[in-house]
């Protein structure tokens, strides 16, 4: 019996990509390593938005090459299409590939022999295929994800992403209805809708489609599950868009948007498509028409030029906008990137102003769930809650961690909760009624 593991980095879509060459390993015969066990194979996929997220893949390649001195380490994703060279010269490495060559994994490793070159990174010449990948288990979660858009057309100038991921290229709409339908008949709850630039999906089929006429193509079907989109670009936000996603049904009240920074200057060197006053508008509409929704928001901070004032608009902006929480990222400079030759702040105060934008994202956090205290929403219940016996931990419709008492058997379940109190970061929530409205 062969064995195989597979570190995964980043973002929703390489999660997607490793739970799809699980299963593509499985039917190869290979098995999923338990603990303790020594794998034949192991799969680092990487991301490489941030310099940390490139160390961090280092580290746990070394790491892995003294536990395993027997397996062959096979690095792949983003970095691996960036830097390949670099990760082909770390300790145990056998192979690298790059995003394009992903797919092809199983294939090669059940091969008799393992191709001659230890680097397999082509670029995107052209027009790429969506990677099709039909995923059906996600160990150890209850929602499954579905991604039906794969890279970027977008310029920004600290994002090397479409430089890894190649053009924006869509799954077509019959292939999106099936694969919904295949998730459904596994028992899921909850499909979350993922792309690397989601609000671009149908952009390259042929005839040209919308994610809004998507969703009015899915609306009619009676979908025994949730759907949740992952992040949308605020200029993709169209009217059309809107009315799709009022009349869905299925829809997760929970949104999430790059803001990035509220200086006007500063988006534009960005490269970023919008001005604060727009996405300020963008994001009351948003919360107008979907009362009790939870909104979420990227922001960068640091970028080469940034200055106090421009960090002070970030900042007023953010505090008057009804959000629930904020991804702060420290500005990272990418290699291939534009923004990589500009003069850097000084680390020190880049850190500094990171900090205080997390204390604001932790305090509007803090708001919103002791807001929701006496209201009454729908918790898909995830599984037990560690050090409480005899209580389960769930997400709510609009995005909030939530532990309740209730026996095992309800895992998987969507449950009408009252949250009755806010501890730990979490609600405490009591249950209603076994099923959802």
């Amino acid at each position: 019996m062969r064995y195989f593991q597979i570190v995964t980095f980043g973002c929703k879509v390489n999660q997607y990509d490793s739970a799809g060459l699980a299963e593509a390993l499985g039917r190869q015969g290979l098995v999923r390593a338990p603990r303790h066990a020594a794998p034949d194979l192991v799969v680092v996929n990487t991301c490489t938005v941030t310099a940390r997220a490139d160390q961090q893949a280092r580290q746990i390649i070394r790491r892995l090459a003294r536990q395993f001195p027997e397996a062959q380490i096979w690095v792949t994703g983003c970095y691996a299409q960036r830097a390949p060279d670099q990760l082909a010269a770390l300790p145990g490495v056998a192979q690298v590939f790059g995003n394009p060559e992903k797919a092809r994994l199983p294939e090669i490793f059940s091969s008799e022999a393992n191709p001659a070159p230890k680097v397999n990174v082509q670029g995107f010449a052209g027009q790429e295929p969506f990677p099709v990948c039909q995923v059906s288990h996600f160990p150890g979660h209850t929602r499954a994800w579905l991604k039906i858009q794969e890279g970027c057309n977008h310029a920004c100038a600290y994002c090397i992403v479409p430089t890894v991921r190649g053009r924006g290229r869509s799954l077509d709409v019959d292939r999106v209805v099936s694969s919904l339908e295949s998730l459904a008949a596994r028992g899921f709850q909850e499909v979350v809708l993922t792309g690397i630039d989601l609000g671009q999906y149908g952009q390259d089929l042929q005839p040209r489609i919308s994610l809004a006429r998507l969703l009015l193509h899915l609306a009619p079907a009676a979908w025994r599950f949730r759907v949740r989109l992952s992040s949308l670009e605020p200029q993709e936000i169209t009217s059309e868009l809107l009315d799709a996603l009022s009349d869905f049904s299925p829809l997760c009240p929970h949104f999430h948007l790059p803001l990035q920074s509220g200086s006007p200057a500063v988006l534009q060197a960005m490269g970023r498509p919008y001005s604060p006053e727009y996405f300020r508008e963008v994001v009351l509409e948003l919360h107008q028409r979907f009362p009790g929704a939870t909104l979420g928001l990227d922001v960068l901070v640091g970028f080469p030029g940034e200055t106090a004032s421009d960090f002070e608009a970030t900042l007023t902006l953010v505090q008057a906008l009804p959000v629930a929480y904020l991804h702060v990222f420290p500005f990272s400079p990418r290699p291939g990137t534009r923004a990589q030759a500009l003069p850097r702040l000084p680390g020190r105060e880049v850190q500094s102003r990171a900090q205080c934008m997390r204390e604001l994202g932790q305090n509007k956090k803090t708001s919103f769930y002791q807001d929701q205290i006496g209201k009454v929403g729908e918790v898909l219940v995830e599984g037990s809650y560690p050090g409480r016996p005899g209580w389960l931990k769930g997400l709510s419709a609009n995005y909030l961690r939530v532990f309740l008492p209730g026996p095992a058997a309800w895992q998987n379940r969507r449950l009408m909760v009252r949250f009755v109190g806010f501890e730990e970061g979490m609600l405490r929530g009591k249950v209603i009624t076994l099923e959802p409205k």
